[in-house]
């Protein structure tokens, strides 16, 4: 008998087709396979519970409630509300083998319970199928599922990043039991990987066609023995030969891909965070049925809060996830409290992102993570290396470059060194993603995107659904079963975070590095949208230096710093990289603001706590947490001010001193001019800014014939992503706003200001004044714009006479470079960048600084330095920023190089004035007038920092014992050495890391409570533990045991 099969010529789009249509959820339903697998059963009831609530029901609440029959169709609204179904299926179905529930509510997520309650699994668009496994078949099996009427992305109106759509409407369109026959599914997964391989696999190779025809092979076996149960027994064999080809002959691969299951889920972006604790749990618990089911693969979960939801809200599961963490199948990695954002946060902030992450890791789980897991963060601050090795952290993972819209990023393994030289292991998996489905297009991309080839050969894969949650899913595993070893294909790994770079670790000599900052060309809007939350954000940060410098006086620990940690876990949380950013729905930043003001709250009643214990005696004081002296104007009641004088690292009294010159204004024939000892300013009669001399060199700061403070607005339509990105064309579309009246409202001693009105046309108001301080070396503004514009882009430019290639930045505890000019695309890319407090542009000799109290987009072209200040996105939040904003800046001249200008204490003392403590704080004026003292200051701190070429970052009490955290750092970029720091208690003294783990101290040198000299390299993060003697009592002010520093 001819064999007929092989003397046909298979056409690879014919075979290639044939294979597609027959594993097809469309076509030839009725007779291929797709169609076998799976046979409804129609004895399924489904109930709804009568209470109907807006916000979330706890399960006890519903179960034993009043519920009524529904059907398929049933409407569920409104969006974010919750509403509970019990299924009930029969006991004659539950003998049946192989059971599932079909599941879909026009794509809301959902959550299975038993009848106990205990979690299951989520249901979403993206898995609708779950295995009913029943533990009785002697009656009715019951089950409840909570629906969110949201969806994975949660309910934009007409698209996804859209404003979410009160109306939206969720319907119950599959509810039903169907029985799989296992052995159909075994081939039917066969098939889709077979032709996965076939389609993709490159024509040349021998893989390609061993796919195509064993698929081919298969099919015809089922369709010559008439489907028969033998006949897919025989075809699951065929299939074998393949699949276990690496087994037997190798997989002819020197590249090793490590599999690795995860669920990155956004902590608020399109959905508020009560609605993200929901998804952890729908996620997390579909992860853990599917370890109990017996499914081998690891998973990486990250962000600590999303764990600590976890334990407060459903303490079960939680305990199911720390069995799965002790048998070593869930990974608990990154080691931040949440996935923050890292060009706005402070230094200190990403410190305490680790520290209390790490905290909760090591009391929870036992464990650290070694390794940063950000996958989704908007780029990454060129001081992220040194803190994360400050935190123990080795390891760098995300993917989020592979977005870039200009330029390719060279590597996918490498070496990130920081601004400081800190190094650690950085990796972007080739397959430029975090949410692979284990599908050959994404194994291969693996391998031949790699664009570290030769220089190491494992790479790692994440597969699972992600944003939304939902994660790996057993078709992901059943691939994953499949394409381990075979033969063509590249080694496919079951693996975890750790064991992936401990295996790239021995081959790191051969890696290429990368220094400084890895900016993200895109999302650039993301520095100024939402301006009030980035404000919020930095005065909070604020707020925590003055309580933890105040609690650093109870060195014998009366006061818990538990709310401290409260307080920082709220900061914490809203520097999630789509809260901070201003990335997410109205609701999220709602909910920001209210945490802002619970905080406040907090903090007014902590510090009330903590000064009755330290200071009981003092009804009024000032706080000056940094490490040189200060001298200031300050209000001291409503009308009242005075120039004050203050020591550094100070709590107490207040001094009056008399100014050593004077500020003042003068109208001129043509303007009016503000002027002191160390500025000139001038402005026209229609309020433009025509000059600004700096006066010990008489250097005119502005470009010959340039105004300055010029207040431009650009369109801003970006090609897709709103509240996210603001392209390099929004430059072509500028339009400048002019004064046009001005008039003197103060005009000395200490104080010299104009008011100035811009008016804005149809997108808004706009006044300001401008003022010279006493002894004050720069002229600050203070706008209040009145912002209704949609999709335009506020900012202020000011055009200087220095000429520089380069601009800088500060970032956290230094600063970087940046160039002024495009000659190449990667110079070009970088036309909007982030900055915390300044900018700066200078000559060798010359410089000028332009500082900001609450802004962090900056741009800088030839000359010319600009502070960005409103966008009007209208997506995902249609009303963001449409509000009355105070907007405060300063520009600075100075002599001499950067490194000389003190521009980073200058942009301190602008952001962080000194402030009369009353009974309580209100972040503006005393709230009543205060006693003062001029000849007579009480310190109530006995710490002293003998340096001001170093900053005081922190002074905290220390986790562990009675010591005291100092940590300090270099922001210039010189070494700075004999730096001491002295305190009257100091019994001993330590270098630690900065999560103060016991395990990393090492004693430093003492003498006459001092501790000493310290070496600072260029951008060092220092972290000094001083022990102290908590019997001698100091807060009275009274202690004579004063150390002397070295001058």
């Amino acid at each position: 008998m001819v064999n007929m099969s092989s003397t046909v010529l298979k056409h690879k789009r014919a075979t290639l087709e044939r294979l597609e249509k027959y594993i097809s959820e469309i076509y030839f339903t009725d007779v291929n396979l797709f169609g076998r697998v799976d046979s409804k059963i129609p004895h399924c009831k489904l109930y709804r519970s009568l209470a109907r609530k807006q916000t979330y029901q706890a399960f006890e609440s519903v179960k034993n409630g009043v519920f009524q029959l529904i059907t398929e169709g049933e409407e569920f609204k409104p969006i974010w509300s919750q509403h509970w179904v019990k299924v009930i299926i029969p006991a004659n179905v539950c003998n049946m083998e192989n059971l599932y529930l079909h599941w879909d509510v026009s794509g809301a997520e959902s959550l299975v319970c038993d009848k106990d309650g205990n979690l299951i699994q989520g249901m979403s668009h993206k898995r609708k199928e779950m295995k009913i496994v029943v533990k009785s078949h002697d009656e009715d099996a019951v089950f409840f599922i909570q629906i969110s009427c949201t969806g994975l992305f949660g309910a934009g109106l007409n698209g996804m990043i859209n404003a979410p759509d009160p109306n939206k409407t969720y319907n119950l369109t599959k509810a039903h039991i169907f029985v799989r026959d296992q052995a159909k599914y075994a081939v039917f997964m066969d098939l889709s990987v077979l032709y996965d391989i076939a389609k993709e696999s490159d024509d040349n190779t021998s893989l390609c066609y061993d796919a195509l025809y064993t698929g081919n092979e298969i099919i015809n076996v089922i369709t010559l023995n008439d489907h028969s149960p033998e006949s897919y027994q025989q075809a699951i064999q065929i299939g074998k030969k393949l699949f276990n080809s690496g087994i037997v002959n190798g997989t002819s691969s020197r590249d090793t891909i490590h599999a690795i299951g995860n669920c990155h889920i956004d902590t608020a972006w399109l959905w508020p965070y009560r609605e993200t604790i929901r998804k952890v749990a729908r996620s997390w618990s579909t992860t853990i049925s599917m370890f109990e089911a017996g499914m081998e693969f690891n998973f990486a979960g990250s962000q600590v809060v999303q764990f600590s939801w976890l334990k407060k809200f459903y303490p079960k599961l939680f305990s199911a996830l720390k069995a799965q963490v002790v048998k070593g199948n869930f990974s608990p990695v990154g080691g931040s409290w949440v996935e923050m954002d890292t060009n706005i946060p402070n230094a200190e902030s990403m410190v305490r992102q680790f520290l209390y992450g790490q905290k909760f890791y090591r009391e929870e789980f036992g464990t650290h993570s070694d390794i940063l897991w950000l996958p989704d963060t908007f780029g990454y601050s060129g001081q992220l290396p040194q803190i994360m090795q400050l935190c123990d952290i080795k390891y760098f993972l995300s993917q989020k470059l592979s977005w870039n819209l200009t330029n390719t990023f060279p590597h996918h393994t490498f070496i990130w060194k920081g601004i400081d030289q800190s190094k650690v292991l950085a990796h972007f998996p080739p397959g430029d993603t975090y949410e692979s489905d284990l599908k050959i297009k994404d194994v291969l991309k693996t391998v031949s995107n790699n664009k570290d080839k030769g220089r190491t050969h494992d790479q790692m894969l994440l597969f699972g659904h992600g944003d939304g949650g939902g994660g790996p899913t057993p078709e992901m595993i059943d691939r994953l079963e499949r394409i381990s070893s075979i033969t063509g294909m590249p080694q496919i790994v079951r693996s975890t975070p750790q064991k992936f770079f401990t295996a790239v670790e021995k081959s790191s000599n051969m890696l290429c590095e990368w220094w400084g900052e890895l900016y993200f060309e895109l999302h650039r809007g993301t520095y100024t949208t939402h301006a009030k939350l980035k404000e919020s954000n930095r005065v909070a940060e604020f707020w925590m230096t003055d309580i933890e410098f105040l609690s650093s006086l109870d060195v014998k620990g009366l006061v818990s710093c538990s709310k401290i940690e409260e307080m920082w876990k709220t900061v914490l949380f809203n520097q999630f990289h789509d809260i901070l950013p201003g990335s997410a729905i109205e609701q999220v930043f709602i909910d920001a603001m209210e945490d802002y003001t619970n905080l406040l709250i907090l903090y007014n009643e902590e510090w009330e706590t903590i000064r009755d214990v330290v200071m009981p005696d003092s009804k009024s004081f000032v706080v000056n947490p940094y490490n040189w002296a200060r001298r200031q104007v300050l209000t001291i009641n409503e009308v009242e001010e005075a120039l004050v004088e203050v020591p550094s690292t100070y709590i107490g009294s207040i001094s009056l001193v008399t100014p050593t010159d004077k500020a003042g204004a003068f109208v001129l024939e043509d303007g009016i001019c503000l002027c002191n000892s160390l500025i000139k300013v001038v402005f026209s009669l229609e309020g433009l800014l025509k000059s600004l001399v700096h006066k010990p060199t008489q250097r005119e700061c502005l470009e010959a014939g340039g105004m300055g403070n010029r207040y431009v607005i650009f369109d801003d339509v970006p090609l897709f992503w709103d509240a996210w990105d603001v392209m390099e064309y929004h430059v072509e579309t500028r339009q400048e706003f002019h004064p046009t009246s001005i008039q003197v409202v103060e005009s000395g001693p200490l104080r010299a200001s104009v008011k100035i009105t811009v008016p804005l046309g149809a997108h808004g108001d706009l006044t300001f004044i401008a003022t010279v301080l006493a002894e004050t070396p720069y002229l600050s503004f203070k706008a209040d714009v009145s912002w209704r514009a949609a999709h335009k882009f506020l900012k202020v430019e000011f055009p200087l006479s220095v000429s520089s290639t380069e601009a800088q930045y500060e970032i956290q505890s230094g600063f970087v470079s940046r160039p002024t000019h495009a000659n190449t695309s990667w110079d070009s890319a970088k036309f909007e960048v982030s900055g915390h407090k300044w900018a700066h542009l200078g000559e060798p000799n010359f410089g000028v600084g332009l500082l900001s109290k609450s802004k962090y987009g900056y741009s800088a072209k030839h000359n010319c330095l600009t502070l960005s200040l409103l966008r009007s996105t209208k997506a995902p939040d249609a009303n963001a920023d449409m509000d009355d904003h105070v907007i405060e800046y300063a520009i600075y001249p100075h002599a001499g190089p950067l490194y000389t200008s003190r521009i980073v204490q200058h942009a301190i003392n602008f952001n962080h004035p000194l402030l009369l403590h009353s009974t309580l704080h209100d972040n503006t004026i005393p709230r009543y007038k205060p006693t003062l003292n001029p000849a007579r200051l009480v310190n109530k701190t006995s710490l002293r920092v003998s340096s001001e070429e170093v900053i005081v970052q922190a002074i905290k009490k220390g986790e562990h014992g009675s010591g005291l955290v100092v940590r300090l750092y270099e922001p210039y970029g010189n070494t700075v050495s004999n730096v001491f720091i002295s305190h009257d208690l100091l019994s001993q003294a330590f270098s630690i890391n900065a999560v103060e783990r016991e395990s990393s101290k090492a004693p430093l040198s003492t003498s006459e409570n001092k501790v000493g000299p310290l070496i600072f390299r260029p951008f060092e993060i220092k972290t000094i533990y001083l022990e102290l003697d908590a019997t001698v009592d100091f807060t009275n002010g009274s202690s004579s045991k004063r150390a002397k520093l070295d001058e």
